[in-house]
Formats: structure tokens, C-alpha cells, sequence
């Protein structure tokens, strides 16, 4: 792949359901912006992003302020993924050279806005938001008997696996601002760095090998055009023998990095301000990242200790020692991911390196085993397990009801059926989305558009007065 294709500028464009692919140089902004600032910008004032606020990170509905939303989650990833791209950027303008028209600071942009959208697909109540809906599609008897024999195999798949990768993408792409007309009409070069995993729902888990990019489904079949277009324009390496899959974009390691390095941080303090874990596990977990091992002796055990020795940290509060323990393990992994991005270049350019850029990093290990540390304490915590039981009675409840709505609506238009008072109010809620949608499928996935979009409090909420038990 070559950085000239992969850092493309030129805007995506949509008229009458088909892609506008672009011709000639990229047009620069009449403001004189960047055109990857601007992406930054429409980001970050779309309402989408704005609804992270009430969404989960890790646990749900929590009456702690000082606990991360997906909103506050998102704007760290957002800031550590800046500095990634403009550490990376200055490597990668060095090799374009001083005629290029992509900047240090475009790249940087270019990563953050990427970072600013990775999760603005992701459903109310997170992950288990997920599998609630999965779930749903795959064993509600609804479903087994209305939609398997009306919806096609690779439609099927769509609604099965609901990713909010895949939801992302449709969201940037088609829902927002500019509605099915290439929605935020972002660059290529930042969808390009946003599509984590350039692969269908249609295509099977187990026919995609061991390539991280291929892990989960990046995109549905409404976005199928949209993909292939990203694709085509930015120069991704088609995967071989596996339709509608491509290598990935090299800047979506950094967009990873700046997530993982987020979470396996900042999940931990959290999950201490919360009473998971200890302040002596999570100590023992930063520590050896904090003190990293090309200026510190010992292993991860010994440098913890060494650290603890040190009379101006002991006389620090615990709370002192965990935002310094953060900021210094946040910069070492920073750095560490920069030059593991720099060191594989040819690998990323050749769409083969494997695993994610902190495995390949002197800190790899210690960064893997703050991810053990919080699945064992904090994700699966007690106080997250009731809420997000009550988080799939509710996202089943509304998927019943939504759903029903659609299969009415369908039979009303095709068939001249009677259409039932509660779908027709139904769609009124959607203003008047699932009427306008041109089949069934197009219906199904204006439900999970909605469903999806909900922030927790609303969920339970719409849940509620549906069950008539609070008007």
C-alpha cells in the first residue's frame, strides 16, 4: 500500500444510493482548515457523538460522576490517538517529502477523528448491548418465524451480528447530517483509519485465520458500496481469497493502540475508585509500565518493589500515586506503540503484521496483563452483572416491540394488510423512518439504528412506558 493513496484528502460522496468516486486533486477547505481537521470537527458535533454522554463504558447507569461515560472514554482515546498520529506523522511526512500536501499535523488529525468515532456505533449498555441484540435475532421466536424466510442469508447475517464497529461505519457514512448521501462526508483517509476490520458480517469468523483485522465485522451489507469504495481509494490490499475483505489501513493500529492503551489504564483507576480492585493490584499492574524496562532493572516484580521503596513516592496519597502510576504508563506505552509502528512499517504497508502494534513492544506482556487483571476484577464485577441482565430484558422488550412494528409495516405496504394502531404509532416515534425505508431489510436495520442510538437511561426509560409501567 502507498502512504499517497492511504492519507487521500478526497471526501466521500453519495448520490442516489451509488458512490461518487473522485477524480483529480482534493479540493482544500475555503477556510483554509485542514481537511482532516474538519473531519475532527464534524465528529465531535454530531449528535451521535454527543449521546456517548450516557453510555456505558464499563459500568452501566453508575451514580459515581468521577467514573468514565463512553463520552469521556472517547475523548482521552481522542487526545492519545493526536499524539500517536503526529509522533507516527512526522515519520511518514519525512518519507512523502516537503512537496507533499499532507502535513505532521494532518495525520494527527486524521488518527484523532478516527479515534473520536471508534465508538460511536456501540449500543446502550455496551458490550452486553451487543449480545443482547445479537441474541435477539438469533433466538426470539419472532425472528426464527417471521425473518428467516424473508430476508436474505448476508441480511440475516447482519442482523445476527450487530458490531458497533459496523454501526460506526453506517453511522459516519449514512445517518448523520447528510442522510444516505455519504453522512458526515468524511475523508477517505479517515474512513480509511476508522474501518478496524474491513470485513463483512457475511463472512464467517472462522474463514478469516489469524489476521486481527478480520476479527469481527466492520461493515453491513447496506455499506457494502461504501467499503469497496474506501477500499479503492485509499489502496487497501484486497485479502486474499476472502470476497469483501481487505488488509487494514496502516493508521488503524494506531486508532487500536490509543483505545487499548485507554482502557487498560484508565479501566483499572476506575475500577479502584469503585472498590474492584485494590490500590495494591493496581500498583503492581501500572508499575512495571511506568517504569519501563530500558531504564529500569529487575523484571516487572522487581521494579514494582523498587518503585514502592522510593521515600518521595511513599509520601504521595494513594490517589497521587495513581495519577502519576496513569500519566507515566500512558507515555511509556505512547512511545512504546510509536516505534513498534515504525520499526514494522514494510509489514503494515504489506497488510501483514499480526497481533496489535503494544504486543510487539517491550511492554506487551505488562500491557496484556492490565487486560486480564480488569476482565477478572472489573468487567465482570458483581455490581455491572444485575444491570446488565436488566440491560437485555430491556433491549429484548424494545426489539419485540420495534421489530413486531416492522413486519407490520411490511405486510401494510406489500400486501394491503391492516396496519395495527400501536405500528403506526411506533413509526411516528421513528418520524416516519420505517414507512419510508424501501423493504423489509431496509426497515429491520432503521431498528437498530434507533435501538442502537439509545443512551442507557433512555433505553430503560422507552422500556418502561412500552410495558406500561410508567406513563
Amino acid at each position: 500500500m502507498r502512504w499517497e493513496d492511504l492519507l487521500s484528502a478526497h471526501r466521500l460522496a453519495v448520490r442516489d444510493g451509488s458512490v461518487s468516486l473522485p477524480e483529480g486533486p482534493a479540493r482544500p477547505a475555503a477556510d483554509g482548515r485542514s481537511p482532516f481537521q474538519i473531519d475532527v470537527d464534524r465528529v465531535i458535533f454530531s449528535s451521535s457523538f454527543r449521546r456517548l454522554q450516557n453510555k456505558t463504558q464499563v459500568h452501566p447507569l453508575s451514580d459515581n460522576d468521577h467514573v468514565h461515560t463512553r463520552l469521556t472514554h472517547t475523548i482521552e482515546v481522542g487526545s492519545v490517538g493526536q499524539s500517536l498520529g503526529l509522533m507516527a506523522g512526522a515519520h511518514i511526512a519525512r518519507q512523502l517529502g516537503v512537496n507533499s500536501p499532507v502535513t505532521v499535523a494532518d495525520i494527527g488529525y486524521m488518527v484523532q477523528a478516527a479515534c473520536l468515532a471508534h465508538d460511536i456505533g456501540n449500543p446502550p449498555f455496551g458490550h452486553s448491548g451487543e449480545d443482547a441484540i445479537n441474541e435477539w435475532f438469533k433466538t426470539s421466536r419472532l425472528a426464527k418465524e417471521e425473518l428467516t424466510s424473508r430476508l436474505s442469508g448476508p441480511e440475516l447475517e447482519d442482523l445476527r451480528h450487530f458490531e458497533g464497529n459496523a454501526q460506526g461505519l453506517r453511522i459516519v457514512s449514512q445517518l448523520e447530517m447528510m442522510r444516505f448521501e455519504g453522512g458526515l462526508n468524511l475523508t477517505y483517509g479517515t474512513l480509511g483509519t476508522f474501518i478496524k476490520y474491513p470485513r463483512a458480517t457475511s463472512l464467517s469468523a472462522t474463514h478469516t485465520g489469524t489476521y486481527t483485522g478480520l476479527k469481527k465485522p466492520g461493515y453491513y451489507q447496506a455499506e457494502r458500496h461504501i467499503a469497496q469504495a474506501i477500499a479503492k481509494v485509499c489502496g487497501l490490499l484486497p485479502h486474499e481469497g476472502l470476497d469483501g475483505a481487505w488488509r487494514r489501513h496502516p493508521l488503524v493500529y494506531l486508532v487500536e493502540a490509543a483505545d487499548d492503551i485507554c482502557y487498560s489504564v484508565v479501566d483499572l483507576e476506575d475500577g479502584w475508585e469503585l472498590g474492584c480492585v485494590t490500590f495494591e493490584e493496581v500498583e503492581r499492574a501500572l508499575a512495571p509500565i511506568a517504569r519501563h524496562p530500558d531504564k529500569y532493572d529487575g523484571d516487572a516484580r522487581q521494579r514494582w518493589e523498587t518503585l514502592r521503596g522510593e521515600d518521595w513516592y511513599k509520601q504521595k496519597s494513594e490517589n497521587d500515586r495513581i495519577g502519576f502510576l496513569r500519566g507515566k504508563a500512558i507515555g511509556n506505552l505512547v512511545k512504546a506503540a510509536v516505534d513498534a509502528f515504525i520499526a514494522h512499517e514494510d509489514a503494515l504497508l504489506a497488510g501483514t503484521l499480526e497481533g496489535d502494534l503494544l504486543a510487539n513492544t517491550p511492554l506487551g506482556v505488562d500491557a496484556k496483563y492490565c487486560k486480564k487483571l480488569a476482565v477478572q476484577k472489573i468487567y465482570n464485577a458483581q455490581h455491572v452483572l444485575p444491570i446488565e441482565i436488566a440491560g437485555f430484558e430491556v433491549i429484548h422488550g424494545l426489539l419485540d416491540s420495534f421489530v413486531r412494528a416492522a413486519i407490520d409495516i411490511e405486510e401494510h405496504k406489500n400486501h394491503g394488510k391492516r396496519l395495527p394502531p400501536q405500528a403506526d404509532r411506533i413509526d411516528k416515534l421513528l418520524s416516519g423512518k420505517l414507512k419510508e425505508a424501501n423493504d423489509l431489510y431496509g426497515r429491520l436495520m432503521r431498528v437498530m439504528d434507533y435501538i442502537s442510538g439509545m443512551t442507557d437511561r433512555y433505553a430503560v426509560t422507552l422500556f418502561r412506558k412500552l410495558q406500561g409501567i410508567t406513563i
